[in-house]
């Protein structure tokens, strides 16, 4: 009979494999669009190399060692290796949060009409990824620093005296860390939920245009030819469907994790699955968005009256 160890080993193996050729081959289109065609560059991809890069420092901190252990590596981290490998871990989780809700906000911004009272920051906004992304290196890594001290590397899975217990690493609570457990508890809820806030707010946002553009501009379409194929419909569905992913797979672990914590019989099991659960997205992730980018040829385009039709459409989505 095959062990549950062995099947999650597979599980995470193939998990890790698609999400690293995935995620590496959108970093390597964005980084050559950048350099070598520049005039097909838009702002949206720093973004999502930036999501990018998340989603691979994700899969190695957290698929890679679980597969280690599946595989019959037992210990092989000691405290030091834990602390890093969990505090990385954390940290690039907390900036794919960050990174999925600006994303969501920015196509928001895109899809929004000029005359918009978003005109404005529609134009501002892209001048600002890069500080963007600064604020989100600097409050994750401060945040999340309270990991590198309660960590430890799991030596024995049955014991449950501990805040929270996996194959690969043990939380602690010192009597000296309870008086600032709730503050730092309340640090990664908080940051967590202001940013699934505003991913809800964009996501009706665009929910919204989308419904509303397409009952302006349907005149257009003929009935073999729907709105649903040009590049900026099919973008926006693309972002939706992965901050859809994201919020399911996020409280699906998060869910596990507060069942750890909050029950006295600990059991190493679960973490493994709260990690599956953690992967499923960084390896979701590159096969959205692969499929939506038009700028990867596809054989089936045909120019003419694809062209001319798009040409029309985006004139009816942005200028109503």
């Amino acid at each position: 009979m095959v062990s549950s160890e062995l099947i999650f080993g597979v599980a995470f193996f193939f998990q890790c494999a698609i999400g690293f050729v995935g995620n590496s081959l959108l970093l390597m289109l964005y980084v050559f669009i950048s350099f070598k065609k520049p005039q097909q560059k838009k702002p949206m991809d720093l973004i999502l190399a930036h999501l990018t890069v998340a989603n691979i420092v994700t899969l190695f901190t957290r698929g890679i060692p679980e597969i280690m252990f599946s595989f019959g590596m037992r210990h092989f981290l000691d405290d030091l290796g834990c602390k890093a490998l969990m505090y990385i871990y954390r940290v690039a989780r907390g900036l794919s949060v960050c990174t999925t809700s600006i994303l969501s906000m920015f196509q928001a911004l895109i899809i929004s009409p000029y005359n918009s009272v978003w005109a404005s920051i529609k134009v501002r906004a892209p001048k600002y990824i890069l500080h963007y992304f600064l604020f989100f290196w600097v409050t994750n890594a401060l945040i999340y620093i309270r990991v590198i001290e309660v960590a430890e590397a799991t030596k024995n899975d049955t014991v449950s005296s501990y805040l929270y217990i996996s194959h690969i690493y043990i939380v602690t609570l010192k009597e000296k860390d309870t008086q600032y457990m709730p503050a730092f508890t309340f640090g990664m809820i908080f940051h967590d939920l202001i940013f699934h806030f505003l991913m809800g707010l964009s996501s009706t946002h665009m929910v919204f245009l989308l419904y509303r553009h397409r009952k302006q501009v349907q005149h257009i379409y003929s009935s073999s030819h729907s709105a649903k194929t040009f590049p900026e419909v099919k973008a926006t569905q693309t972002i939706l469907l992965l901050v859809t992913c994201f919020v399911l797979f996020y409280w699906l672990n998060n869910s596990i994790i507060l069942h750890q914590i909050f029950t006295l019989s600990k059991d190493a099991q679960f973490d493994t699955i709260s990690s599956f659960f953690c992967a499923c997205f960084p390896a979701l992730c590159p096969l959205l968005l692969i499929g939506s980018e038009h700028r990867i040829p596809k054989p089936h385009c045909v120019p003419g009256k694809t062209q001319r039709s798009h040409k029309a459409f985006r004139d009816g989505l942005v200028n109503p």
